[in-house]
């Protein structure tokens, strides 16, 4: 078996290698752990982390691991789905594992990796993100107090009411801060409770992966999280997050867990426990599971019947590039839907201008009930 391991290359495709990475192949894990600033963005946290993650493993396994910033004729090539959306490559002579990460789809691929397992086509195969490099867990010495909300994550896309005077006053007034932090997203250090919420295209959420809350899972840090898909998909008890949908519900959560100290404590119990499933052991077994289930199986059968393949491609990138096209006017036009100044919002501003209705985002909503009432 070892010698016919030997017969089979894996290469992980950055085209940033260059420029980003010229040290990558002399990093190990604790270099994830000291420098997690490098580990941010698509191509760096999928596949410049997974190569240091899995090399090692894979080299032990008798493969051949290489690192490359264009596709390898002849080789099985990893690549994140920016790297891997043109024509004029040698990428129809590799087998291709594409991540599509929060793209559209990916058509010129032998498997594609996505972030969730929601509605996977027939290529497309679910390995989690990795956990946040560096990551450090709450001070468990600050027990069951809640004197900090923090969420972490591009701000890009977060709701207005984050900076809402009115939402600010209110935790102010519970004795608690909110934080929200654009860097140092493995800080959970004085987080209390964590906070995943964003406005953003249903396409968009339906793509993402479920990071936000094992990450806070793996902090020791209960999560109050927007009803996203990825989450959704994870959510085996009330336990695993307090779901909200804006900042009533955040108020309403904060207050619920001030009062009851058992809550809070089980929901950190049972977060350290579900984290195991997404630790980076577990996430390495099922790169190696895929890799040697399917993907050199796969390898096998494309080197003994090549034919065709770069007619394939050139079809696949075709369908690729209108699926590209076809997804960015989607999530234009939903994200121009949900703009604060988009028509569903003037809509409701209209609507509550003759009945007297609450808008969302202009006060504190009252919601569907959350899981916390169910």
């Amino acid at each position: 078996m070892q010698e016919i391991q030997k017969s089979v290359r894996i290469v992980f495709v950055l085209r940033n290698r260059t420029r980003d990475w010229p040290d990558l192949e002399r990093l190990g894990e604790c270099d994830i752990a000291s420098q997690p600033q490098r580990f941010v963005g698509g191509r760096n946290s999928w596949i410049a982390q997974s190569y240091v993650r899995l090399a090692p493993a894979l080299r032990e396994r008798g493969y051949e691991v290489g690192l490359s910033d264009r596709f390898v004729p002849g080789a099985i090539c990893i690549a994140h789905r920016d790297d891997a959306n043109g024509f004029a490559s040698r990428a129809a002579d590799a087998f291709l594992v594409i991540v599509r990460a929060d793209r559209a789809p990916v058509h010129a691929c032998d498997l594609a990796i996505v972030q969730n397992g929601l509605d996977a086509a027939p290529h497309e195969r679910f390995v989690p993100l990795w956990p946040q490099p560096g990551l450090l867990p709450r001070d468990a010495s600050r027990g069951s107090a809640i004197r900090n909300l923090a969420y972490h994550g591009r701000l890009g896309s977060a709701p207005e009411w984050f900076g809402s005077k009115t939402f600010l006053r209110d935790l102010a007034a519970r004795g608690v801060a909110f934080e929200a932090h654009a860097t140092g997203w493995e800080n959970y250090r004085d987080v209390d409770l964590a906070l995943a919420a964003r406005n953003e295209s249903p396409r968009v959420l339906a793509t993402k992966p479920a990071t936000k809350l094992y990450n806070a899972w793996h902090a020791g840090v209960p999560l109050l999280a927007m009803p996203e898909p990825a989450y959704l998909e994870q959510r085996r008890s009330p336990l695993d997050f307090i779901e909200v949908r804006g900042p009533g519900d955040v108020l309403r959560a904060v207050d619920s867990l001030r009062r009851d100290r058992a809550l809070y404590r089980a929901l950190v119990a049972n977060g350290l426990e579900r984290a195991a499933e997404f630790g980076v052991q577990r996430t390495r077994d099922r790169w190696i599971a895929l890799i040697e289930r399917e993907v050199v199986p796969g390898f096998r059968a494309l080197r003994a019947n090549a034919a065709g393949r770069r007619f394939w491609h050139l079809g696949a990138m075709a369908r690729q590039k209108v699926a590209s096209r076809g997804h960015r006017v989607v999530v234009a036009w939903e994200r121009w839907m949900d703009h604060p100044h988009g028509p569903r919002h003037s809509l409701d501003a209209l609507r509550a201008a003759f009945t007297r209705e609450s808008v969302q985002g202009h006060t504190l909503p009252d919601a569907e009930p959350s899981n916390l009432q169910r």
